[in-house]
């Protein structure tokens, strides 16, 4: 910028220059001037010739009188007569031309060889001569110190000019050398970084290796303590003993629980983390949550509830296991940090978004679950153990493409709202045979599969049934089954009981009747 304003200002200067001695060469005021004096000069000879009696007519003295008119005129006119009246301090030409007025009419009517008018005439301009000569001579004089000057400015510029391209030039092939070596040390950054960043890389990768592998490491021989604990307190009879293997129990699953967050927080930021859409019941999510958290609501003295509310679909279509692993983790952060009394967990769907809202009810105020939204009052640099659950949770929420807020209840509880897109599916109805000896037994077999998608049939629809449940213990047990298999060839068999042949059936549940078991071998056979 500096260089192209030297260069402008170097040309701009030059054109003035140039422009102002065209001009000058335009306008010749000495010629102009000289002229003036000049004409002056003939009238005044052409009055003395005819006084001298050697010319008899007088239209000589008329011609010469109308050039000097024409000469006082464009003196008075223009930029020419402008820089010429610059000269005339005396105001010689005006009062020229106020004689050229006051005697026109005599010199029209001159007659010839009157020579008292010539006379009179002749002293009315004769003292004007002389002071034209002096405006002539003064006008020379300042033209040509006019014209010096401008030469000395043209000389200026020239040089002006000269010096402002030789430092254009110098700057222009400065900045090129400092755009070259910059442009080095760029490169040798950008090579400098892209080792960095690939070191980086490996060490984040290799980090992310031993934390995995370390964590399934721990994990085998933590599983090994587990059962031997197991083990232990189903043998033992002392009941302060029988404490003391609770509150190790305890320990080893917050350990376990530790190690697979541990785990997730590896695969999360090592990119090894993928999400898995599938269909799944909702109802499978609410009652895998109580039974995975209990334990931890017991030990914290808090009660848990989880429901469903509104219109909850009964199939959805997305990542089940991470959703459960989320909300886990998080009333878990609040099982341990909040002094929880009372959480509850309400699922909901609209618009294509799984809502989940936990409501908190916590002993003491002020307290706010920061490390879910990845804030902490502490150094940056720490990193305590209750913070990785959160973090895990916050990032599976964000992988999910869903959002958390935090907000209070009208009573002041705690409330976590969570946001999951998920698919609402419409799931296949699975025809079901209840073939049972005694009514009880019927309600007990449907309240174990209760919010499956299922169409209980009758015996006069069983050649279209899927499944028949089949309460066993009855003497032709064989046979009965025989003709269930003949009237119903593509259905499944499951027996409720003890049945005296089970390798018969498709599948049994004995008594007493495992719910769990069995709903997971109708969603097994749904699947």
């Amino acid at each position: 910028m500096v260089a192209i304003v030297l260069s402008v200002s170097g040309f701009l200067t030059f054109k003035d220059n140039l422009e102002a001695m065209r001009r000058a060469s335009q306008e010749n005021i000495s010629w102009s001037a000289t002229q003036l004096e000049r004409e002056l000069t003939r009238f005044l000879d052409s009055l003395g010739t005819s006084r001298a009696g050697t010319a008899s007519s007088t239209v000589d003295i008329n011609q010469r009188f109308d050039v000097l008119w024409s000469r006082v005129a464009v003196f008075q006119r223009g930029a020419v007569g402008a820089r010429l009246r610059a000269y005339d301090s005396e105001h010689v030409v005006e009062r020229l031309f106020d004689e050229l007025k006051r005697n026109e009419v005599a010199v029209v009517s001159i007659k010839s060889f009157d020579f008292t008018s010539m006379a009179n005439i002749s002293a009315a301009f004769y003292p004007l001569s002389e002071q034209l000569n002096d405006l002539s001579r003064r006008i020379t004089v300042g033209e040509e110190q006019k014209a010096a000057e401008i030469r000395a400015q043209m000389r200026s510029s020239a040089n002006f000019a000269l010096y402002a391209s030789i430092i254009t030039v110098v700057m222009i092939t400065g900045a090129m050398v400092y755009f070259v070596l910059e442009g080095r040390r760029f490169r040798k950054l950008a090579n400098e970084n892209e080792i960095l960043a690939e070191n980086f890389k490996m060490a984040s990768e290799v980090k992310s290796r031993f934390l995995t592998m370390m964590s399934h490491e721990l994990r085998t021989p933590m599983n090994g303590v587990l059962g031997l604990l197991a083990l232990a307190r189903a043998n033992e009879e002392d009941s302060e003993q029988k404490d003391r293997l609770d509150q190790v129990d305890r320990s080893a699953n917050r350990m376990l629980g530790m190690l697979t967050d541990i785990l997730d927080f590896a695969a999360l930021e090592n990119a090894q983390f993928a999400l898995t859409k599938k269909p799944f019941f909702s109802n499978e999510l609410l009652l895998a949550l109580p039974e995975l958290l209990g334990p931890v609501a017991t030990q914290a003295e808090a009660r848990l509830h989880v429901a469903a509310e509104g219109d909850l679909p009964v199939m959805l279509c997305g990542d089940a296991t991470r959703l459960r692993r989320t909300f886990a983790l998080m009333i878990t952060y609040f099982l341990e940090t909040a002094g929880a009394r009372d959480i509850g967990l309400k699922l909901s769907y609209s618009d294509g978004v799984l809502q989940a809202r936990i409501e908190v009810d916590y002993i003491g105020a002020g307290w706010s679950p920061d490390l879910l939204f990845g804030e902490r009052n502490d150094s940056k640099d720490s990193f305590a153990a209750e913070a990785l659950g959160p973090s895990v949770a916050r990032v599976l929420v964000k992988k999910m493409e869903g959002t958390i807020e935090l907000g209070t209840t009208e009573d002041g509880k705690i409330l976590l709202r969570v946001d999951v897109p998920v698919t609402a599916m419409t799931p296949k109805q699975l025809k079901v045979q209840l073939s049972m000896q005694s009514t009880p037994m019927e309600m007990v077999c449907k309240s174990s599969v209760a919010g499956l998608p299922i169409d209980f049939i009758g015996v006069e629809n069983a050649k279209h049934a899927e499944v028949i449940l089949l309460e066993t213990g009855f003497e032709d047990e064989a046979g009965h089954l025989a003709k269930i298999r003949t009237h119903s060839p593509l259905a499944q068999v499951f027996g409720i009981g003890r049945p005296k042949k089970p390798e018969l059936f498709d599948f049994v549940a004995e008594m007493p009747l495992q719910a769990e078991q069995l709903r997971n071998k109708v969603l097994e056979t749904l699947g």
